[in-house]
């Protein structure tokens, strides 16, 4: 589910930060982790694009599997091996049928914890970082309590921050263009499936606007009365 990212600092002992990323709906998440005093910042992204996001790495994913597959089933026909139409795997992720269970659900979980313990909790929308990336490097610096000061401000640091975090910069990582990574039960995949568009909107050229209007009715429907709009 690439509907956040969670980050978890347990502060202050800088020295020792560890960082975790995670698509667990904040509900799942360890006893130890809501009990503690970290950070976590959640990333989420407007439900089209998510989906089709989603639809393509699964896509890649499975492709994958069908040439690695340390275990294959021989009863099964990995050359004809494919994932299901775009357009019924949007049927489904309508129905809340997605990993992890259903995206709204997935968002309300951190909405109403950041609610609870918004010092702690930080909930950051993908299309806001992408139109406003350098205000929210500074927003994510004094979250954690590390903030910029006037000399870095001035001497350009967070253009700097912004330029090499930007999606071009970590896509063209010799790492991330060539490297595997490794999934769970010892599956992989390639690292460049991660990185594909990163374009706001780009939902447009794969769902019709009458899919797009029934997932934002959907996304309305179950955020209602919550606060959080996309």
């Amino acid at each position: 589910m690439p509907a956040g990212l969670l980050c978890c600092i347990p502060l202050p002992a800088w020295s020792k930060i560890q960082l975790y990323a995670s698509h667990l709906p904040y509900t799942c998440l360890p006893k130890s982790i809501h009990d503690s005093n970290c950070r976590i910042v959640y990333i989420c992204r407007d439900p089209k694009d998510t989906f089709v996001s989603l639809w393509f790495f699964l896509k890649k994913f499975v492709s994958n599997q069908t040439k690695t597959d340390p275990d294959p089933d021989p009863d099964q026909d990995h050359d004809t091996v494919s994932l299901i139409p775009i357009e019924e795997a949007f049927d489904l992720f309508c129905k809340g049928i997605s990993s992890y269970g259903p995206y709204w659900e997935h968002v309300l979980s951190y909405w109403e914890a950041s609610k609870r313990n918004p010092e702690n909790i930080l909930i950051i929308k993908y299309e806001d970082m992408v139109k406003d990336t350098g205000s929210w490097v500074r927003k994510l610096a004094e979250f954690f309590g590390c903030g910029f000061s006037e000399e870095e401000e001035e001497k350009g640091v967070v253009e700097r921050v912004v330029e090499m975090c930007s999606f071009e910069s970590l896509r063209d990582m010799e790492v991330n263009k060539s490297g595997m990574k490794h999934e769970k039960r010892g599956k992989e995949i390639e690292s460049s499936a991660y990185f594909r568009k990163g374009i706001v909107g780009h939902w447009r050229n794969y769902l019709s606007d009458e899919m797009g209007k029934k997932i934002d009715g959907i996304v309305e429907e179950k955020l209602r009365g919550s606060g959080f709009r996309f």
